[in-house]
Parts: structure tokens; C-alpha cells; sequence
């Protein structure tokens, strides 16, 4: 990896290789022929005599995504958006697997000795500030088209931004330019709130200044993409001919945990969905991994493979099906993921004692034969089917829940009907006696005004019903919540998430850009301050009507004191990692609360609760 600050001043004093013209040269020959197929051909076609120099760069963009965003070849060249209106970036791409979003600017230096010029650098910086900024009409349409994408990495805290200047020059800059590219990385970190013990590779910003050099050593390192698993042994197997050949049984642990070893999440390329990190459903693999090893097949789903080749070993000819050993080429796990990385990061560097439980632990498995180059729709499908299936959630055992059956009762008596259970039918406005559980989850959870709580809802309200005996769930739901508490939450919430609609439907996303990221994402805290502070309904016994109007002029209220207060005090704070911060939210909710005490809609007396 080409990180910024690894590169020191000296290296740019130090001469270029006699070498360095013919390395350049066929880095670029190399490069274009490898992903010009895959290359848009706009402003360069094969007619045009400097084909060759602008395919080659294009070429450098898409080797560069490939190498940064682990994706294949066709989605790298597919995420080179070079044009004359590009902007100032030639490629992007967001993979969703990986939570990484990879930015390039790339350049073919002929000669090999060149390196970049303080504008360069300057115009990559801006435009990148633009992207920041969601101002999507400043760049070529390839980029365009990825905007709903490049939406989700802005807008989660989870996901890294790889800022990628790529030349065949050679490694270094002037001193003046690669001190100006350390310390924006600085910035973007300091803005983006990260810890200063985090690692180089764990930053959610990087700046990469990659040189022939790191080329070289990326195409030396070969392919990330296809992976081979030889000697897989599989229990109680059994086979299925028609239409594919696939072979089915278990895997030990100590198995898996050697395919993440060497492999990690490249065994995941062509998995539709994402690692989901820290969540409820990883805590049970893992609990059940460490406590009940004996028991996982029971508890698991399993995992699916697919794969190009299936190879029996000859000796299986004479065993039972008891057991078998197999070697599988071109291996993709297309479901079972968080089993698979969960089994591998307990069990990591795994001492004796661990080693053997893993070698209790059995897993499901079936491995598919699938050439996804001669039969992609089939691939694309099974994968598809693999990960869209309707899951148990926990808000699904929390319908049968003591407390949900009596609110229910509560509801039932106000004339209000309680859904519990989960439908595709949009639960709101449409039905105005109908509470969803979710909708109730964000009501009662805005009314406490607590900022953990508000940040566990905005980017993990899975936690909530994590444990039907935990501290989340028995904060928003527990035998003080009355049923017109409920009605009086979700009747104001659902008024107050129209205004916010409408609040970000009134401002101009171009002019005010920054202006709607922040209501964007300060909803949860607004939503809050204005149920708890301006609805008169914390301590109310009878069920209370939203005044809407006297709603909208405190919405208001807050939303110029929020966008003052961050523009005095965190002015490059990104609004969507500054509101999934707990201490920020809490200094926020405190700065807002204090600040409406002096405020008094029109016609209503200056009262607080």
C-alpha cells in the first residue's frame, strides 16, 4: 500500500532508475492491454494516434481500483470515468463488500522519471472536496451513474475513502506538495473524528501516492480474485448431479479457519452483500463457536460456494461418503460470510487450547459448480437468491414479548392497532391508528434524549433487540411505557419526520449543500429535542394533537442554531460521522436544549418541560 505518510522527502532526491523509460513503457503496454475491453472508449478510440498514451492511463486508474477496492477486472475498468468532463477524477468505485470507496487520479509518464506538480495536486484535492460535497453534476457521467453508491459511503461512518494520486513516474513528490498531501489526511481524519491510535490502513480517510514502483509490486503480487482450495475435506458428503454438479456435507472449523488465514475477505468477491461487522447476528456465531462448539452445525445456516472446477480426489473411490477430499478452483462464498469471517477472527493465531474447539465445530456447506465467465445470469441468480431470502430479525421474537403483548392490549382500548409482526406493507401516515414496532422503537427512543441511545439508532438499531433482557431494550420498552405514551410518540414523530421531509425539500442541494447534510443527519437529534422539549407529551395521561405549526417554527429554530453551531465550532466535520458520534450528539443535545429556553414559538407562552 502506497500510504502517504510512508513516503518521505528523501525519496524524491532520489534519482530514477536507468531503467525507469522501459518500466514505464511497459507498465503502460501491459496495463492497456489488460483493461481496455472493459475501458469506456470515449475521446479515445483505437483510430486516434495517441490512443496508446490515453488508454494507457486510463489503463493505471483501473489497475489502481483493482488493486485498492478488491474488485475484478470488469468492475475496474468499468469505474474509469476519464473524459474531458471528468472533473479532475478518472475512476471510483465503491465496494460495498469491503465498505471502501477508491478515488483516482492516474497519469501515464512516458518517461518514468516524472512525479507530480503542486496543481495536479491542488486540482485532485478540489475535486475530491466536491465529491465530499455529493456535487455529482461536476464529473463525467460514469461517476454520475454511481452516485447512489458513493451516497452510502458518505453517509455511513463504517466505510473508508481511498484518495488515489497513480503514475508510472517514480516514487516521492517535492517536499511541498507531499506535505500538503499528509496533512490533508490529517484534516479529513480530524474532521471524521478518528481516533489517533488508529492504525494507517484503519483510517476512514487515505491519501496513496502510487509510483511505478507500487505498480511493479502489485502486478508481482498477481491475481486477488481467483482463489483455489485444495485438499477440502468434507463429511457425511453427498452429491447432485442435475443441473449443476454440486457436492454437499460439513467442514470442520479448523478448516475454515485456514481458508481465512490465507485468504480473508477476497473469499467473498462476488458476495452481493455486505460483512455487517459488530452485530447480533456475529455475537451469536461466536458465542455459540466458543461455548457450544458441538452444537454449531445445529444453530448455523451453513455457508455457499461457488465454484468454476470440482476435482474428487481419487481415493474417495474407495471410502464410504463418511468422508471425502476435494480440490475447488475459482472459490467464491456467496452466503455465510459472517460465519466464515467470524469463525476466522476469534480463532485467529489459534493457540492449542482453542484449536481444539474449532476442531469440534462442523458447518454446513455446498460447494456448486458455476463457471460464472460462460454462465453469469445462473451465477448472478443463485447468488442473488442466496442472500435475498426474508431472515429472522430479533424485533421478530420481541412481537411475543410480555411488554409488546400489553402495549398491544393499551393500544387496542385507545382505538389503535398494534403491529407487531413484520409486513411489505409501508406502516404511516396511510393507516394513522396503525403503530409499527419500528415506528414505535424511533418514538420511544427520541424521547429519552439520550445521546448513546439516538446514535445506536441511527446506525445499529438492531442492538435494540439484541437481547430482550438487555439494557437497550428495557430502556425504550419496559413496564413504565403506557400505551398513550406510545400513541403520543409515534403521532408526533410521524409529524415531525414530515417536516423534516419537507425542511430538505425546501433547501437548494446545490447552493446549500452543507446546510441539507446536516438536517439529513441530525434528524434523530432534532426529532428528539422536539418530542421531549416542544410536544408537552413526556409526562402527559391523555393522548395530545401535534401542533404542527408551532412544531415547524421550532424545527426551524433548531436547524440555524445546529448549522451555526457546527459551522463555528466543526467546521470540516462531516455531518454524517459527527451525529453517529456519542460525545458530539451529547454536546449538541445540551448546546440546543439551553438555546431553546429562550425561544418561544408565535402565540405560545415561553415554557419548557
Amino acid at each position: 500500500m502506497a500510504f502517504i505518510k510512508d513516503i518521505r522527502i528523501e525519496d524524491n532526491a532520489t534519482p530514477a532508475a536507468a531503467t525507469s523509460k522501459i518500466v514505464a513503457q511497459r507498465l503502460g503496454k501491459t496495463l492497456r492491454e489488460r483493461f481496455q475491453d472493459y475501458i469506456h472508449k470515449r475521446e479515445c478510440t483505437p483510430q486516434m494516434s495517441d490512443y496508446d498514451v490515453k488508454m494507457a492511463s486510463r489503463a493505471i486508474a483501473a489497475f489502481s481500483i483493482y488493486s485498492l477496492a478488491s474488485v475484478d477486472d470488469v468492475i475496474a475498468g468499468q469505474s474509469v470515468c476519464d473524459s474531458s468532463t471528468d472533473g479532475g477524477i478518472d475512476a471510483v468505485c465503491v465496494n460495498h463488500n469491503e465498505k471502501v470507496v477508491v478515488i483516482v487520479q492516474s497519469k501515464f509518464n512516458q518517461a518514468g522519471n516524472g512525479t507530480w506538480t503542486k496543481d495536479d495536486f491542488v486540482a485532485f484535492k478540489f475535486a475530491c472536496e466536491k465529491l465530499q460535497l455529493e456535487e455529482y453534476h461536476r464529473f463525467d457521467e460514469v461517476l454520475q451513474s454511481m452516485s447512489p453508491d458513493i451516497d452510502v459511503g458518505l453517509s455511513s461512518q463504517d466505510y473508508k475513502f481511498l484518495f488515489v494520486m497513480a503514475h508510472t513516474g517514480k516514487r516521492g513528490a517535492a517536499e511541498a506538495i507531499l506535505s500538503d498531501m499528509q496533512l490533508w489526511q490529517d484534516e479529513l481524519n480530524s474532521a471524521a473524528l478518528a481516533s489517533d491510535t488508529l492504525s494507517q490502513d484503519e483510517l476512514p480517510f487515505q491519501v496513496h501516492l502510487v509510483s511505478a514502483e507500487d505498480l511493479t509490486e502489485w502486478l508481482q503480487a498477481g491475481t486477488h480474485i481467483s482463489i483455489d482450495l485444495d485438499d477440502v475435506e468434507i463429511e457425511e458428503y453427498g452429491q447432485k448431479k442435475e443441473p449443476y454438479l454440486s457436492f454437499y456435507g460439513q467442514v470442520s472449523g479448523d478448516q475454515i479457519l485456514e481458508w481465512w488465514e490465507s485468504h480473508g475477505t477476497r473469499l467473498f468477491s462476488k458476495n452481493i452483500r455486505n460483512l455487517l461487522g459488530d452485530t447480533e447476528v456475529n455475537a451469536s456465531i461466536k458465542e455459540t463457536a466458543n461455548n457450544d462448539p458441538d452444537m454449531f452445525w445445529y444453530y448455523n445456516n451453513g455457508i455457499t460456494l461457488l465454484v468454476s472446477d470440482i476435482q474428487p480426489h481419487r481415493r474417495n473411490a474407495g471410502r464410504d461418503t463418511a468422508r471425502g477430499t476435494f480440490k475447488f478452483s475459482n472459490v467464491s462464498i456467496i452466503n455465510g460470510a459472517q460465519t466464515v469471517s467470524t469463525i476466522g477472527q476469534i480463532f485467529k493465531g489459534s493457540a492449542e487450547d482453542r484449536s481444539i474447539i474449532l476442531s469440534q465445530i462442523r458447518v454446513s456447506a455446498r460447494f456448486i459448480k458455476v463457471n460464472d465467465t460462460e454462465n453469469t445470469e445462473i451465477a448472478t441468480s443463485i447468488t442473488k437468491a442466496n442472500n435475498h431470502q426474508n431472515r429472522v430479525l430479533g424485533r421478530d421474537f420481541a412481537s411475543q414479548h410480555p411488554e409488546q403483548i400489553r402495549l398491544s392490549k393499551e393500544l387496542a382500548v385507545e382505538g389503535y392497532q398494534y403491529q407487531l409482526l413484520r409486513t411489505s406493507t409501508i406502516i404511516g401516515s396511510h393507516e394513522p391508528t396503525v403503530i409499527d414496532l419500528d415506528e414505535a422503537l424511533d418514538g420511544l427512543a427520541c424521547l429519552t434524549k439520550s445521546p448513546s441511545i439516538l446514535t445506536t439508532l441511527k446506525g445499529k438499531r438492531g442492538r435494540f433487540f439484541e437481547s430482550l433482557d438487555g439494557n437497550f431494550y428495557k430502556t425504550i420498552f419496559n413496564p413504565t411505557v403506557s400505551g398513550i405514551y406510545l400513541i403520543n410518540s409515534v403521532t408526533h414523530l410521524r409529524i415531525i419526520q414530515k417536516l423534516i421531509t419537507e425542511k430538505l425539500e425546501g433547501i437548494d442541494r446545490a447552493a446549500k449543500r452543507k446546510q441539507h447534510l446536516i438536517v439529513t443527519h441530525a434528524n434523530r437529534v432534532l426529532t428528539s429535542i422536539l418530542l421531549r422539549d416542544s410536544c408537552r407529551i413526556f409526562k402527559s395521561t391523555e393522548i395530545v394533537q401535534p401542533k404542527e405549526s408551532q412544531l415547524l417554527e421550532t424545527l426551524d429554530f433548531l436547524c440555524d442554531q445546529i448549522e451555526l453551531y457546527i459551522e463555528h465550532g466543526y467546521t470540516n466535520a462531516y455531518p454524517a460521522r459527527f451525529f453517529a458520534n456519542t460525545e458530539k450528539v451529547g454536546e449538541i443535545i445540551e448546546h440546543l436544549t439551553n438555546t431553546l429556553r429562550t425561544f418561544s414559538p408565535t402565540n405560545e407562552p415561553n415554557t419548557f418541560h
